[in-house]
């Protein structure tokens, strides 16, 4: 045996076997995208149990994401100073919680608190993992490691919304809830036994505002400036993307209904296969090519979904998704990277931007929308993307 395989952050005998470490970092991937968008498909139920507007209830998951972008930068910080797998846990268990609490909801209002406390406790989850994976596995593992993060994060997307649908079709949304807190639950216990203590950590020195300050360096940072950048960008694609095309195929000549729009988000799980395989490409190409090849193959996808047949809108939606998930699992490789300090605080603000993203994603081109139909959308997707792939291959040149 070699001796890197000796080294403390390898051996198995300090710990864990390497096949649980590994699915412990997924089940952290699954739960810090389990609940964040359960609510989409659950609308038209909760509207009958409210009486509230679409916008009202579309609130439920943008006080979410809101919250989520807001306590990014904090849950870094967290992070930096006590620990990444003690800020893990914690966020874990606030998650569960509050997941099973929502259940008690009985007025808009009530389940919007719940799903705000939801958002500032998802942050802990990436922030921390991504912080832990860079630190605690060696360098040629980290992009294998983080892809299957984010295929995790994939996987929880998916089946949190399909779990809420299924159990609220056969009992209703609050058991829905409680499921989804249990699953939360469970994975915790997973996470606790599958992840060992950390062994390359060190914390931050100083208070808040020494912490705070530590932000400076990352904002000072071109390369992390561009990768915040970066990662606006590929979640603006994405919602953009699914925001728009969803108004698309409701429309004549496709006239989806709400099951059929619902199918769309499978296409997700092609990000379970494409991640963990982008993962090992990026340790034999490097990095930025990897995310050109995923920039281009998401543009090719968006390119297809401009012609008439379902089959081509179907498939330019695989590639598109394939795409944006390779893309998301290389940029946030770089992060802790190109951080070298306070890494968690540095992915804490890329959250941020990524989030900010989103939203700016789902409202932004509602105009573009108006005036141009899908074809605009596309067209502002295919900019964002060519942006982020120049700013990619730029930024990125010496570093991968």
């Amino acid at each position: 045996m070699s001796s890197a395989a000796l080294t403390p952050s390898m051996s198995a005998a300090a710990g864990p076997p390497e096949w649980l470490r590994r699915a412990a970092v997924t089940a952290a991937g699954m739960c810090a995208f389990f609940t964040m968008y359960v609510t989409q498909g659950l609308l038209p139920s909760l509207q009958s149990v409210f009486h509230a507007s679409v916008a009202e209830l579309s609130l439920t998951i943008t006080v979410t994401t809101l919250a989520v972008a807001l306590a990014a930068p904090f849950s870094g910080i967290a992070a930096d100073r006590f620990g990444r797998k003690r800020v893990l846990l914690i966020s874990l268990a606030g998650l569960g919680l509050s997941t099973l609490l929502a259940a008690t909801s009985s007025t808009l209002h009530g389940l919007l608190v719940w799903r705000a406390i939801e958002g500032l406790c998802i942050p802990g989850v990436f922030t921390a993992t991504v912080a832990y994976i860079s630190e605690e596995w060696q360098a040629s593992d980290v992009p294998a490691v983080t892809a299957l993060y984010i295929s995790g994060s994939v996987a929880g997307g998916f089946s949190g919304r399909f779990i809420a649908g299924m159990v609220t079709a056969h009992a209703d949304w609050q058991m829905a809830f409680v499921v989804l807190g249990v699953v939360n639950l469970l994975f915790l216990l997973l996470i606790a036994r599958g992840l060992p203590a950390s062994r390359r950590f060190k914390a931050s020195a100083g208070g808040l505002r020494a912490a705070l300050a530590g932000f400076a360096p990352h904002l000072r940072n071109p390369k992390l400036l561009g990768t915040y950048a970066i990662g606006f960008g590929i979640l603006f694609s994405q919602v953009c993307t699914f925001t728009y095309v969803s108004f698309h195929l409701a429309s004549a000549p496709y006239n989806f209904d709400l099951k059929d729009l619902s199918l769309l988000f499978t296409v997700y799980l092609v990000g379970m296969i494409a991640t963990p395989l982008a993962g090992k490409l990026a340790w034999t190409f490097g990095k930025r090519r990897v995310f050109a090849a995923a920039v281009a193959m998401g543009s090719g996808g968006m390119l297809l979904t401009l012609l008439s047949p379902v089959w081509a809108i179907v498939l330019g939606l695989t590639l598109s998704s394939a795409g944006v998930f390779i893309a998301q699992s290389m940029a946030t490789a770089q992060v802790p990277a190109f951080a070298r300090q306070a890494r968690s605080s540095a992915v804490g603000l890329y959250v941020l931007c990524y989030y900010m993203g989103g939203s700016v994603g789902a409202f932004g081109p509602a105009w573009v929308w108006a005036h141009a139909g899908w074809a605009g959308c596309v067209a502002l997707v295919l900019i964002a993307q060519l942006a982020i792939g120049m700013a990619a291959w730029r930024l990125w040149a010496r570093a991968c």
